[in-house]
């Protein structure tokens, strides 16, 4: 017979098979079971040629001349098994005329979506000809399982082979092993050298046309075997070295290909190998790099979709790509270049959406598109720009929620938007707006504890929603309601340190649980307790991830705290001595990363220097520490000061002796409700020019 098999397979999986028939045209037999004995005949190098064409289907009911043919004049028949295939009158057609030559015994069913078990019609991926015998009774077909939750595609392959073959699947798995650690034997000796090989194929493949898919093919299957199976073992065995001499010649390599010249699979596979290299270089902080490689995955992921506009999920990997270099670009500070690529990313998740409404995790990139944007506003300081593009989220997330009202995740992410929402309202000074977001975002959290309560992700949230909130109401002053929130998160927070005290984002919510103990404390001693142990807990936890600017920035405010207690004791020794210990972490940091939280609490701590100087009798070195708090915090502030810096800059203005002018800003805190939590200094304290 002229064809080793005939593919069967709905439109909607032409991908698939045009990949199924890649691999098995190009698939070579190992060597030590070639000449083995096997019905029709003994077994070749080469499985032979498949049938796979749909160019020309008949519009009638008939399967036409041509496909009976091939039916008639291939050995076997493999049926791409799908919902779609279920229902394609044509893939059932084919199986019933095959069916009819007697040989039903020679029908191999390859499932790549679906469910194989289920009886409901949408999920069941058996067209309806398998599921009976020539006589019409009921039989449960054997199937090559290709999806994820099954045997793999790899796996699913080998099974496909070897009934083809007509040997046990065991004889030639065994035998793809033995080839494949030949393989790894080889290369891992000499990784470098088989990229240079790699390249000499592909300069082959350029210069003999008519062997170009042959040979394209093995050099595919060497740099995925070399950015596959090979770099997990080099990162295994910590040769890290290695991996990274693999990752840069692969993405030196992918740099000189011309993507219009390449292969669907081999774009395909060289995108999703180039983002991963480019996560990896991200982890290291290696940003050029992880550009680089992000760049040559979006113009892959560009040209398949060009070559497909109509294909979702090329639009959804070019999304993705969209996404990746506007991150970097935010990590690199480039906010006008992150703005171009998230709206980018933003604008296909709109076009992905409307392409599938019923594809939920398409709708999901929506409201991440939204998302980044207003990350990347709020980072600006643009909070009204933020605060809309959070809202459009928010509105996607309230009606999924309505028809989702049992989806925890979904439930989260709506959590975390509401707590995005209260945090730009803090910082437009809308206290009570904010107040009513996080109250929103902490009933959310803790519903989902209820309903998972051993779940320790949501307990970490709980306390970070729960101290958000603390934070809110103390700022209107409403005291008794921020001791019950943060009551609310102290146990799960013990609870969460005592089972991983290595973890040290969870030392540090145990650490802001009792920093807020400490102020809202009516007792001194009490006070004292809880802070020093806040203290504590954030320099453990700065010391385990130094690069924390969370442990960082609590660090400093819990030192900034405890010198202000020794200060108002009169203490100017103990006080002078925590300030430089909070200038220790807090300075250093500030010349490398001029955040807004950071700047807040290095202002305070000026402010304190200068009280400690006042206390000391040094009237000069106290005015010229506000001075400094005064001018930082007035610093990259276009039009009227942010909100959040009013009451440290109000304290600095009123030390300097500026009443008239600190009234004035004091008026717009009035005007939010804004409680302080330490009265304002009065005139007497002010030290004279």
């Amino acid at each position: 017979m002229q064809f080793r098999a005939f593919i069967s397979y709905s439109h909607a999986d032409a991908a698939t098979a045009g990949w199924l028939l890649r691999r098995l045209e190009t698939y070579r037999v190992p060597s030590r079971l070639v000449g083995t004995p096997s019905a029709p005949a003994p077994i070749e190098r080469r499985l032979g040629k498949f049938f796979l064409d749909r160019d020309e289907l008949p519009s009638s009911g008939d399967l036409g001349a041509t496909i009976h043919a091939a039916l008639a004049d291939a050995q076997a028949l493999i049926v791409v098994c799908s919902p779609a295939a279920a229902a394609s009158r044509w893939v059932n057609a084919e199986i019933e005329a095959f069916r009819a030559s007697g040989r039903s015994d020679r029908i191999y069913s390859f499932v790549v979506a679906g469910d194989p078990g289920s009886r409901d019609a949408a999920l069941s991926c058996f067209p309806p000809a398998l599921l009976t015998d020539a006589a019409g009774a009921v039989r449960e077909p054997l199937a090559a399982d290709a999806r994820a939750e099954g045997d793999g595609r790899e796996r699913a392959f080998l099974k496909l082979v070897a009934g083809l073959l007509g040997i046990g699947y065991d004889a030639l798995a065994r035998r793809e092993s033995q080839r494949r650690n030949r393989k790894l034997a080889i290369v891992a000796a000499a990784s470098l050298a088989g990229m240079a090989v790699t390249s000499g194929l592909a300069a082959s493949a350029y210069l003999a046309r008519n062997d170009a898919q042959r040979r394209q093919a093995q050099a595919e299957d060497i740099l995925g075997f070399m950015l596959g199976d090979l770099r997990k073992k080099l990162t295994t065995v910590g040769r890290l070295d290695l991996m990274r001499a693999v990752d840069d010649k692969a993405t030196g390599y992918f740099a000189t290909l011309d993507p219009r010249d390449m292969s669907d699979r081999a774009l395909e596979e060289q995108a999703r190998s180039l983002t991963g290299i480019g996560q990896v270089r991200l982890d290291e902080g290696n940003h050029d790099a992880a550009m680089s490689a992000f760049r040559e995955a979006h113009a892959r992921s560009t040209a398949l979709y060009q070559r497909a506009p109509e294909n979702g999920q090329r639009l959804f990997d070019l999304a993705q790509a969209e996404y990746w270099i506007g991150f970097v670009a935010l990590q690199q500070g480039r906010h006008d270049e992150t703005g171009v690529w998230f709206r980018k990313y933003r604008d296909s998740a709109i076009k992905l959406a409307a392409m599938d409404p019923n594809n939920f995790d398409w709708q999901k990139e929506m409201a991440y598109g939204h998302h980044n944007l207003a990350v990347l506003d709020e980072s600006r300081g643009r909070y009204a720009e933020a605060e809309r593009a959070m809202r459009r989220k928010m509105v996607l997330h309230r009606t999924w929620l309505r028809q989702r009202p049992q989806d925890l995740q979904l439930r989260f992410e709506a959590a975390d938007t509401a707590s995005w929402l209260g945090s730009l309202a803090l910082r437009q000074g809308r206290l009570a707006d904010a107040e009513k977001f996080f109250v929103e975002a902490d009933r959310d959290i803790a519903r989902n504890q209820a309903s998972e309560p051993e779940n320790a992700t949501w307990k970490e949230y709980r306390i970070d929603s729960s101290t958000l909130l603390a934070e809110a109401q103390a700022l209107r002053g409403r005291l008794l309601e921020a001791r019950t929130s943060i009551e609310a998160a102290l146990p799960l927070a013990i609870a969460l340190v005592r089972h991983d005290p290595r973890n040290a984002e969870w030392q540090v919510g145990l650490g802001v649980c009792r920093w807020w103990q400490a102020v809202l404390s009516a007792s001194p001693s009490t006070n004292d307790d809880q802070l020093r142990m806040a203290e504590a807990i954030f320099a453990t936890a700065l010391a385990a991830e130094p690069k924390s600017d969370r442990a960082l920035r609590w660090l400093g405010k819990a030192r900034n705290l405890q010198a202000q207690a020794a200060l108002a004791r009169g203490d100017v020794e103990a006080g002078r001595d925590r300030l430089a210990q909070a200038h220790a972490v807090l300075t250093p940091a500030w010349q490398v990363r001029q955040t807004e939280p950071l700047r807040i609490v290095l202002a305070h701590t000026l402010i304190l220097d200068g009280e400690a100087a006042q206390l000391a009798g040094n009237n000069a070195t106290a005015r010229a520490a506000w001075t400094d708090a005064e001018r930082l915090l007035r610093a990259n502030a276009d039009g009227p000061i942010p909100f959040e810096r009013l009451n440290t800059l109000i304290r600095a203005m009123y030390f300097l002796g500026r009443t008239t002018e600190a009234a004035r800003h004091r008026q717009r805190l009035d005007t939010a409700g804004y409680v302080p939590l330490q009265p304002f200094p009065t005139v007497t304290r002010v030290a004279t020019q």
